[in-house]
C-alpha cells in the first residue's frame, strides 16, 4: 500500500480551502432562508408569479394583521372589530369585495376615516384560479373601480377569494398595479365562528415572525377575541399593524 505524505504547507492550503468552502456554502443557504427586502424586489422585477405570504420589509418590527370581508358578514361584527383597533390603537387592512364596497358605502368610509387600509378582495367571491385572464383582468379592476370610487384612495394590495390564485390571477392583478398576497398565520375563524377559544389556541401555537400576515374575518368569535390576537403578537415583540407595515414601498 502506497501512502501520501502531505508537506504542512499543503496541508495547510487543504484546510483553508476547506474552510472557504464552507464558509461559501453557509453564505448561499443562510441567504436563501433569510430572503431579504432586496432579494424580493429582484424577484418582483422578473416576474413573481406566486402571492406573498410575507412581508417583503427587511425589520418591519411589524405584523400586519388583515380582514377579508365581503356580503354576507353581519355589519354588527365590523363594528365591534373597528371598536376594538380603536381602543388598542391599531391600523390594520380590510380586504373587501367590490360587491360589499358598492352596497356598505358608509361602513367603507368609516374603515377609511378610522386610518384603515383598504384592499382589494376582487368584485365577486369566485375561485380565480379556475378564471381566465381576462375574467380575472375584469373581476379586479370592476373591484378597484368600486373600492376607489368611494374611497378617493388608490388600493395597493389584493388578496383573491380564499387565496386561490393561478397564474393568470397574479398576471392580470399586477398588470393593475396589485401587490398579492395570501397569509402565514391564519385564524381560520370562518370555521370556529362562535368559538374565540379556540381560535386564541390556534395563533398561540403559531410561529408568527417580522412580516407575517394574519388572516381574519368579521365573525363573532373574531370580535370577542380580537384584543387577545393583538396581544400575543406584542407579546412576541411586534407591533401590529397593516400590510403598508411590511411592504417596501419601492
Amino acid at each position: 500500500m502506497v501512502m501520501m505524505v502531505l508537506s504542512k504547507s499543503k496541508l495547510k492550503k487543504i484546510v483553508i480551502f476547506i474552510l472557504i468552502v464552507v464558509f461559501i456554502i453557509g453564505g448561499i443557504a443562510y441567504i436563501l432562508k433569510n430572503r431579504t427586502q432586496d432579494t424580493m424586489n429582484l424577484l418582483d422585477m422578473a416576474g413573481n408569479t406566486q402571492p406573498y405570504t410575507m412581508g417583503t420589509l427587511r425589520n418591519s418590527g411589524h405584523v400586519a394583521i388583515t380582514c377579508n370581508v365581503d356580503l354576507g358578514w353581519e355589519d354588527e361584527y365590523i363594528e365591534k372589530i373597528l371598536e376594538i383597533l380603536d381602543n388598542e390603537n391599531v391600523k390594520i387592512t380590510f380586504a373587501v369585495t367590490g360587491k360589499w364596497a358598492e352596497n356598505k358605502q358608509d361602513l367603507l368610509l368609516k374603515m377609511k376615516a378610522k386610518g384603515h387600509e383598504i384592499a382589494n378582495h376582487g368584485y365577486q367571491h369566485l375561485n380565480y384560479d379556475t378564471l381566465s385572464y381576462d375574467e380575472n383582468f375584469n373581476q379586479i379592476k370592476k373591484s378597484k373601480q368600486a373600492i376607489e370610487d368611494v374611497t378617493k384612495t388608490k388600493s395597493k394590495f389584493f388578496q383573491a377569494p380564499s387565496g386561490a390564485f393561478g397564474d393568470d390571477t397574479v398576471k392580470a392583478a399586477n398588470d393593475l398595479g396589485y401587490i398579492c398576497y395570501k397569509w402565514d398565520v391564519d385564524t381560520i375563524d370562518w370555521m370556529d365562528k362562535d368559538n374565540p377559544d379556540k381560535i386564541i389556541q390556534r395563533i398561540q401555537k403559531k410561529d408568527i415572525k417580522d412580516g407575517s400576515i394574519v388572516l381574519m374575518h368579521p365573525t363573532k368569535a373574531t370580535s370577542i377575541c380580537l384584543d387577545e390576537i393583538i396581544s400575543i403578537i406584542r407579546t412576541r415583540g411586534y407591533v401590529p399593524g397593516k400590510l403598508s407595515d411590511v411592504f417596501s414601498n419601492e
